[in-house]
């Protein structure tokens, strides 16, 4: 190896060799460099390149960088350029597998990243802010030596990216006049603060430009921007440089004034005719309105009075009709009712020495007479108030007890089973009136049903109502629904808005036939209760009944 024309100095400081072969050497002079068998020489005189070089590094695109006492220099192949100056007596200089470049110095250790420089410090776990040497070991990891002790540097440690968010600054308004500043400020959140807010590093860019270099600063200020919409993106870099993948966005326009708008000029002449040419025409309507608004207001007022007239005879037409519905209801049932009992009585006077028809007869006189009391229970249901006050009552346990009042030979004939949902929370509801609901809901479930009688009683949470329900529940944060479901004949399309309605029933005449009481009551129960209903039927396969409760609790807004 031939010896550099000329020497760069007498007092050599370190020496290195790149990965293409080539080596570079430093004195208090300058640096030499040997390439392609020859040397060149790169005085410091003129502060043009590096001298008394500490460290010397290569990165992974083949760049070399040189480390003196108090500037980072790097090399592009041509000349040296200074890229940072005003370090605290730089110590040590790595570049790491990552392309990314290690300074250490006494004023801490830095590390340079796409072009931006990130400070560690104390605050990220150094034992102390001076670095006196650094190292990457065959894992690739990052050795840190201090005047206290010696640290890894663990990237693992905090992989989550901080999120960005911007501020106006002053005025609110989205848009800025043509010279006018805009001023904006930024923020950021670490997600576990592993860098606090005042430590995060910010880059930005506008409309699609550039971005700058992370920084510290925390605000930024454009004037004298084009006409047109501007937005600016700005991202967050944390100490371990992670880098928001979602940069926040913010959107203004700066506008022209009107003046020097020419299509807005144009629009205002054309305006001007418009509103002079509607003005004209606008008078000539405005004589027309006022010889027949005297007319108008004259049938309005003779149209409402005959609306008023017309409405209370409507009115007074569905009482009526309401009336009479309900007293033909009572009086056919209780007609049935008395025909029955009637019946059954004479038939008892001619075979008193017969036991067996006297107990036939008077088991059917005790049928009727139940059926009887049943339809005065339920007129008395639209009226009366809580046989007991509401309180806090556990939904499994009411339905349990509700199993319980069926009695044996109801549980012979249909089959019960229950789904009960673990850990309910407890509704402040009347008990009475929840197993009125469910006796009723399961005597109508278990005569829709000819051959497979079993009816699936079922309780769970909700975090909101069923869509379209027959009765909405009062508003709350959670509600409770108990469900019963049988396997019968279902309901028909035509039936289903009237299942609701008072003395409204489909089962033949029977000894078992319907009062149409049922479902009403169970209507107006719930509605007493603020509770709502949701009813889901399929003709043919079954139907399923849904009484939903309101858990106490602030309601979602």
């Amino acid at each position: 190896m031939p010896a550099p024309k000329r020497s760069p100095g007498s007092n050599f400081s370190s020496l290195f060799a790149a990965q293409n072969g080539d080596l570079w050497f430093s004195s208090d002079r300058g640096v030499a460099w040997f390439h392609d068998q020859k040397w060149r020489t790169f005085a410091s005189t003129d502060s043009g390149a590096p001298d008394s070089v500490i460290d010397f590094a290569e990165s992974t695109d083949g760049r070399i960088w040189a480390a003196t006492q108090e500037r980072l220099w790097g090399f592009d192949g041509r000349s040296w350029t200074m890229v940072r100056t005003g370090l605290d007596r730089i110590n040590a200089l790595i570049a790491a597998r990552d392309g990314s470049l290690w300074l250490g110095a006494d004023s801490g250790l830095y590390r340079f990243l796409q072009g931006s420089w990130v400070e560690n410090g104390t605050e990220e776990g150094l034992p102390s802010g001076g670095v006196r040497e650094l190292c990457e070991d065959s894992r690739g990891r990052i050795w840190a030596g201090t005047a206290h002790g010696l640290r890894l540097y663990h990237p693992e440690a905090d992989p989550d990216p901080p999120k960005t968010y911007i501020q106006l600054l002053g005025e609110k308004e989205r848009s800025v006049p043509e010279g006018g500043t805009v001023a904006l400020s930024f923020s950021g959140q670490d997600r576990w603060n592993y860098t606090s807010r005042q430590r995060l590093l910010y880059s930005y860019r506008l409309s699609g430009r550039d971005w700058s270099p992370f920084q510290e600063e925390r605000s930024v200020s454009f004037i004298d921007l084009p006409a047109g919409k501007q937005a600016l993106q700005v991202r967050a870099m944390d100490r371990n440089c992670n880098i928001d993948p979602n940069p926040a966005r913010f959107e203004f326009v700066v506008v022209l004034p009107w003046y020097k708008e020419s299509r807005l000029v144009l629009i205002l002449i054309a305006g001007v005719g418009a509103v002079l040419f509607f003005a004209g025409l606008a008078f000539n309507r405005h004589r027309q309105l006022l010889r027949s608004y005297a007319e108008v207001e004259r049938k309005i007022a003779q149209r409402t009075q005959e609306l008023e007239v017309a409405n209370r005879q409507l009115l007074h037409s569905q009482k009526m009709n309401a009336l009479g519905a309900l007293a033909a209801g009572i009086a056919h049932d209780f007609n049935n009712i008395l025909s029955i009992i009637k019946g059954s009585a004479q038939i008892i006077e001619d075979n008193l020495d017969n036991p067996g028809k006297v107990r036939t007869r008077v088991d059917r006189i005790n049928t009727v007479v139940e059926q009887g009391a049943g339809i005065v229970k339920g007129m008395l249901g639209f009226s009366r108030e809580s046989p007991e006050p509401a309180a806090p009552c556990d939904l499994n346990a009411v339905l349990n007890d509700t199993v319980k009042l069926l009695g044996d030979r109801f549980l012979h004939e249909v089959q019960i089973t229950l789904e009960r949902a673990p850990a309910l929370p407890e509704v402040t509801c009347s008990r009475d009136f929840i197993q009125q609901v469910l006796l009723n809901l399961i005597l109508n479930a278990a005569e829709s049903m000819d051959k497979r009688k079993q009816v699936v009683l079922s309780t769970r949470l909700l975090e909101k109502p069923p869509v379209s329900p027959v009765l909405a529940p009062a508003p709350a944060a959670r509600y409770l629904a108990v469900s019963v479901r049988d396997f019968g004949c279902g309901i028909s399309p035509d039936n289903l808005p009237r299942i609701f309605e008072p003395f409204f029933t489909t089962k033949a005449f029977s000894a078992r036939r319907g009062t149409g009481l049922g479902l009403s009551m169970v209507y107006e129960l719930a509605r007493k209760m603020e509770a709502g209903i949701a009813v889901e039927t399929v003709v043919d396969q079954g139907s399923t009944f849904t009484l939903i409760l309101p858990v106490p609790g602030k309601a979602k807004g």
